[in-house]
């Protein structure tokens, strides 16, 4: 049995899945979609963030444009920006997002997505999506339409296809740059979110080893995989500029997708800077490239000190 037929096996075959989202079928001009929250997708602090929901948002985000995209094109996300409210989600809980398409100028469309938690405003989220003249994989498109041709979009899971006890709690002595130092030293681990993507610390960012799993319905990696990976990454540098104790949070997030990042490629790798650390926050910039050195994704964030 290879690694990929073992993940397959273990956490699920399509990002869906993975990361419990479900809900209604594409419909324009809004969509509604749903995560099932769990103990695998919360983060070294045992915290739900933006990583933890991405793939929810770039689902939705795309629906409403995919309903009105002709059979012979496909769709893929140009832009994602996250804004979130600071609204704490519970690790067991369940999220909503509601994507209503805004504009459809014919090769792009606006889209904003509204994610809430139990009636409270998580995020709102701006994508901007595009035709493209690559079309959707028939097999994946399948889980949208049933044998007589009806759409039935997806269920929501009772429970995620994997799970993980909660990490133990972080010792308030250690100020961030020693809580990454000791995930990148393996002495603490990386958080069940990022095992799950396959995304590791480094002194410069992180490393990120694609999955069969991630492939999207055009065959290249899903948007919010990609997301989810560079949101922790960034997560991370925000937190090595935690003082002893000190608490942080993802509060901003903006994502540009210039090429599709394969998945059949041993590793990719993100490069995090410090574009400015203030008292309260500390401004972000990430760069996804792949083993030739191409750049595919640019991001920046924002993440707030409390």
């Amino acid at each position: 049995m290879t690694r990929a037929d073992s993940a397959a096996q273990t956490i699920g075959d399509d990002p869906l899945t993975v990361f419990g989202v479900g809900g209604e079928p594409p419909t324009a001009p809004a969509t509604r979609m749903r995560q099932r929250l769990g103990g695998a997708l919360a983060d070294h602090r045992g915290r739900i963030d933006i990583a933890s929901w991405a793939v929810l948002v770039d689902s939705a985000a795309g629906a409403p444009f995919v309903a009105q995209t002709p059979s012979d094109q496909g769709v893929v996300q140009a832009s994602l920006a996250f804004a979130t409210t600071g609204v704490e989600v519970a690790p067991d809980g369940v999220l909503t997002a509601v994507a209503t398409l805004r504009h459809d100028a014919g090769a792009f469309g606006l889209t904003t997505i509204d994610v809430t938690a139990g009636g409270d405003l998580v995020a709102t989220v701006l994508a901007r999506s595009a035709r493209t003249g690559r079309v959707f994989d028939a097999a994946l498109l399948d889980r949208l339409t049933g044998a007589s041709g009806a759409a039935r979009g997806w269920p929501v899971p009772a429970s995620l296809p994997s799970d993980a006890p909660a990490p133990p709690a972080i010792d308030p002595v250690l100020t961030g740059e020693q809580i990454v130092a000791a995930i990148v030293n393996g002495r603490m681990g990386a958080g069940p979110i990022a095992d799950l993507l396959g995304v590791t610390p480094t002194s410069g960012g992180a490393r990120f080893r694609p999955e069969p799993w991630m492939a999207n319905a055009l065959g290249s990696m899903h948007g919010g995989v990609v997301a989810a990976a560079v949101a922790q990454a960034c997560s991370w540098a925000g937190q090595s500029r935690t003082g002893a104790g000190q608490e942080y949070r993802l509060a901003d997030l903006s994502v540009d997708f210039f090429r599709s990042p394969p998945v059949d490629v041993d590793e990719l790798t993100i490069a995090t800077r410090f574009v400015r650390v203030g008292r309260r926050v500390v401004s972000i910039a990430a760069e996804l490239r792949d083993p030739d050195d191409t750049l595919l994704v640019q991001a920046s964030a924002a993440v707030h000190l409390t």
